[in-house]
């Protein structure tokens, strides 16, 4: 595996073509006969993640449970069943793993990649390409690619954030009267092609920040403009922000470079990201470079194949002594079992 695509790709290779057809038209049916997993709606998954909730489901992978918040006469639920179905694709191709250790942030990656799968369950590449119609990505695409199919809108969020040139994100804000306190409700973010995720991008349950556009546009249906992002630790970086209101949320699409012709004068500025130094690690039997942070304690990166560093394998290494002092020794330091203390 070298990319997200390549992940979402091996993942949905796990279907048949017949069984990907079937659940566009039936997720349910398909879940449970098809693939053998169990299906339940949950009341309480609406109690806790309320109106603004996107992916409104819980797997128990193991027991083969999907657990989802019933959505009636809304398209939210299948979205919700084809992400927790990524979840599951995504523990039959081993591989993903592998490429997911070495990412700076594995938990986010799974989401994107989950949220790719459902994206590519959902909505066929014909529809994207009529509401493009070979134009940049604009946030009124995300509605008109809801209208024309039966996808939902965070569905659509994805599809056409993977159709960003380079760095990007299509992003779904909610918030309060006049938005003072709006939240990021669901982010789809498109990575670098080659310099990867950005140390700065925007992501659910993320308060927008202060002096955003998005906060002080109540009055306004749409707004194109070069704007900016920030982390809630302070760190910020510049965006192209082109939005429009749906129905007391706002669709905006944030870009790195102008893909609107926004504004006439565009700075150069400088984009940090989040890249790790490769090292050379000797574990499992063979010798191989990975990219990730190394261990404080021992300065070595993780394995890829069995997750630990160089100290975390010499404290497996280490017998408990039979004495009950509940210490740990060398196996050469231990006589029938009992260290020197204990004999």
């Amino acid at each position: 595996m070298k990319t997200l695509e390549d992940c979402v790709g091996a993942a949905l290779a796990v279907l048949t073509p017949e069984v990907r057809v079937g659940f566009a038209a039936d997720p349910i049916t398909v879940l449970r006969d098809e693939l053998g997993l169990k299906v339940q709606h949950a009341e309480h998954l609406t109690e806790q993640r309320g109106d603004g909730g996107v992916c409104d489901g819980v797997s128990f992978l193991q027991d083969r449970v999907i657990l989802y918040a019933p959505t009636p006469y809304s398209r939210r639920e299948n979205f919700t069943l084809a992400h927790e179905l990524g979840h599951w694709l995504v523990t039959q191709t081993l591989p993903i793993y592998d490429w997911l250790f070495e990412q700076p942030d594995p938990n986010q990656e799974l989401e994107t990649v989950c949220d790719r799968i459902a994206q590519q369950l959902l909505l066929a590449q014909s529809d994207i390409d009529q509401v493009l119609r070979g134009a940049p990505v604009e946030a009124r695409h995300v509605l008109d690619l809801y209208e024309r199919s039966n996808a939902s809108i965070p569905a659509c969020a994805v599809a056409l954030a993977s159709r960003l040139p380079g760095l990007g994100a299509v992003v779904i804000v909610e918030g309060g009267s006049g938005l003072d306190s709006a939240v990021v409700r669901y982010a789809s973010v498109r990575p670098d092609p080659e310099r990867g995720w950005p140390k700065v991008y925007p992501w659910p349950g993320q308060q927008v920040p202060a002096g955003h556009p998005l906060r002080h546009i109540s009055d306004r249906r749409s707004i194109r403009r070069r704007s900016f992002w920030a982390m809630s630790w302070g760190e910020r970086a510049d965006f192209y922000l082109d939005a429009v209101e749906m129905r007391g949320r706002w669709v905006a699409v944030m870009a790195d470079t102008d893909l609107w012709d926004a504004e006439r004068f565009h700075p150069n500025t400088v984009r940090e990201f989040d890249q790790r130094a490769e090292r050379e690690i000797h574990c499992c039997g063979q010798t191989q470079k990975v990219r990730g942070y190394p261990c404080p304690t021992c300065d070595e990166v993780h394995c890829p194949k069995c997750g630990k560093c160089r100290c975390e394998r010499q404290q497996d290494e280490l017998v408990l002594c039979a004495g009950g002092c509940f210490l740990k020794f060398r196996p050469n330091l231990l006589v029938n079992g009992l260290c020197e203390e204990c004999r």
